[in-house]
């Protein structure tokens, strides 16, 4: 149906067979998905073509070494199926010398009689029935991988030829879809079991043929061969019992099915309990699955594992970047969810490693170390986007490991250079380290020893006021640097939330003595002022500026703090009005 409006003008273009755009092309609104869709599955297209040629290369190579080997023995062992011209002139000669001596002699020779129709022997068949079955499953293997290395490339130039993206990924999906329901990769990875079957054929032939000729190298060769080929049976089995073994053959997955098939005929016989047939069930699924989602399935449930990954990640971080980016990765490994304890305990793995390698924490310092940029050669923003990397990989340890009541460990020499960074000129760089200070102070302020007071408080062997304090201190030194740091984020105010949070935690404010509690309503009432007059001065807007969403973020995290100060100190904030309502 025509859907110009009626009185519309014609188009001399479509009149022509111009083709007009429309979403099918460059102007579809979903052109940025199928764009995703093209450079994921590129990826994964063209590494999978890649691999099936590499092995394919490889077949190649060794089958035509292997042929030209096999073709050299068969050159001679062929001969072994039909009349030697050599004996029978022999045999002609020697009857012709008969003759003529028995004319000599004036005797007569009876005539020779008829020979028999001439039979190779029993061990020639059978070497040349070996030889050249060896040869063609050679040959077959070699045509196997000419065709495969052929599918690999129609496959990346169907899937990558030039067309609109939705095309592509659609053509992609069909043919991938194709590749899966027709189990090309099983058949490229068991190509090779032609070339197997084909070496011990050979090795069959060549016993045979040796012992022909003599019984002492055919023993030695029969030796070599058996020894062979109970290695190749123990590789064959091994990833059966082991599923970690890197060891396997094409014959592994055909034994791993047979053996499930076989305990589950066996399990039927005597599936009389509920627990038998969930054995049965479970066997069945694994079967249908296949040894490699079995593989991954164990590997996804050993958690023993994630531990060796991080390690091994950490002693591949040979430069400053790499081992800046496996920090930024820490605080999302870090994140409560599951199995978080376990992580916790992988990253004190990495805090405590006593190997070759450095331990993280002294990894940390080292990277730390670079921020402290007296000279000021290093880029500025590259400097803090380390700095900052840093700091946070320290406060979310120090976060974690506090709330397993773990604990943790740095050198010393972290604290000096994060005390140091919280006097940087540069206020984004100061704001970042003032909380992870705060924050490791907090987790090394879980380690002190506490014991019962007369009132039945608990109280600190060293000294009472020390967590309280560290709260007034963040407040005070922290005030400063907010009008500085340009461009706060929502991470910097989720970070100061619950960095105080973790401060405060626990406390109570009437346990402490007074001076420390004095302290802290008059930092408090420094930042209710601050949140006041930033309120007065972006009054006028609908929302606030992000000063005044962080003064905010101080008091609302403090509130149930203030509430447990003595009273005296709560009618301070009230009289004075300097706790600002949020």
């Amino acid at each position: 149906m025509d859907s110009r409006v009626a009185g519309e003008p014609v188009n001399n273009d479509e009149e022509k067979g111009t083709i007009v755009k429309d979403h099918r092309d460059g102007d579809d609104p979903s052109l940025k998905m199928w764009t995703l869709c093209i450079s994921q599955t590129d990826k994964l297209d063209t590494a999978m073509a890649e691999r099936w040629k590499a092995d394919m290369d490889g077949i190649l190579l060794y089958t035509g070494i292997f042929s030209a080997t096999v073709a050299a023995f068969l050159v001679e062992s062929y001969k072994l199926l039909k009349p030697d011209p050599g004996e029978i002139s022999a045999r002609l000669l020697l009857q012709a010398t008969a003759q003529l001596a028995a004319i000599s002699n004036g005797t007569h020779l009876p005539a020779p009689a008829a020979e028999e129709p001439f039979r190779p022997k029993r061990y020639a068949v059978h070497v040349n029935i070996l030889w050249f079955l060896s040869l063609f499953l050679s040959l077959s293997c070699a045509l196997a991988a000419t065709l495969v290395q052929k599918w690999a490339s129609r496959y990346v130039r169907l899937t990558q030829s030039s067309t609109t993206p939705q095309r592509r990924v659609r053509l992609r999906t069909y043919l991938f879809d194709g590749v899966q329901k027709f189990h090309t990769r099983w058949v490229v990875e068991n190509i090779s079991l032609l070339m197997h079957a084909a070496i011990f054929l050979f090795f069959a032939g060549l016993i045979e043929f040796l012992f022909a000729a003599n019984d002492e190298v055919a023993v030695v060769i029969l030796v070599a061969v058996c020894v062979l080929a109970a290695g190749y049976v123990v590789v064959t089995a091994l990833p059966v019992f082991s599923h970690q073994c890197p060891y396997q053959t094409p014959l592994t997955s055909v034994m791993w099915y047979m053996g499930h098939l076989l305990a589950m005929g066996t399990l039927c016989l005597l599936a009389c309990s509920n627990r038998i047939r969930a054995k049965i069930e479970e066997s069945w699924r694994h079967t249908w699955n296949g040894i490699d989602k079995l593989l991954m399935d164990k590997a996804e449930h050993r958690l023993k594992v994630d531990e060796m990954a991080l390690k091994s990640a950490l002693n591949l971080c040979h430069d400053e970047g790499e081992m800046e980016t496996f920090l930024d990765a820490i605080p999302g490994y870090l994140w409560p969810g599951d199995n978080f304890g376990t992580r916790v305990a992988n990253i004190g793995s990495l805090l405590s490693e006593t190997g070759e390698e450095p331990p993280l924490g002294q990894r940390i310092v080292q990277l730390f170390i670079s921020c402290i940029d007296l000279d000021r050669r290093m880029d500025s923003d590259v400097r803090r986007r380390r700095a900052i990397t840093c700091a946070r990989a320290i406060w979310e340890i120090s976060r974690a490991f506090l709330s397993q009541g773990l604990r943790v460990e740095f050198p010393e020499s972290a604290s000096h250079i994060l005390q140091r960074l919280s006097r940087d000129h540069d206020h984004t760089v100061a704001f970042a380290a003032l909380s992870t200070v705060a924050m490791l102070e907090r987790a090394l302020l879980k380690r002190l020893p506490y014991s019962e007071g007369k009132d039945g408080s608990i109280r600190s062997k060293e000294n009472d006021d020390r967590r309280l304090i560290a709260v007034t201190n963040f407040i005070t030194r922290v005030l400063p640097v907010i009008p500085h740091v340009e461009n706060l984020s929502h991470e910097d105010f989720k970070a100061t939330r619950r960095t105080l949070e973790e401060l405060c935690d626990g406390l109570e404010g009437k346990k402490f003595s007074a001076s420390a509690q004095k302290d802290f309503v008059e930092a408090l009432g420094k930042a209710s002022r601050e949140h006041g007059a930033s309120v007065t001065s972006t009054a006028q807007h609908l929302s606030g500026s992000p000063m005044e969403t962080y003064y905010s973020v101080i008091i609302s995290s403090t509130e149930r703090l203030v509430k447990t100060l003595d009273a005296p100190f709560q009618e301070m904030l009230h009289e004075n009005g300097e706790r600002t309502s949020i």
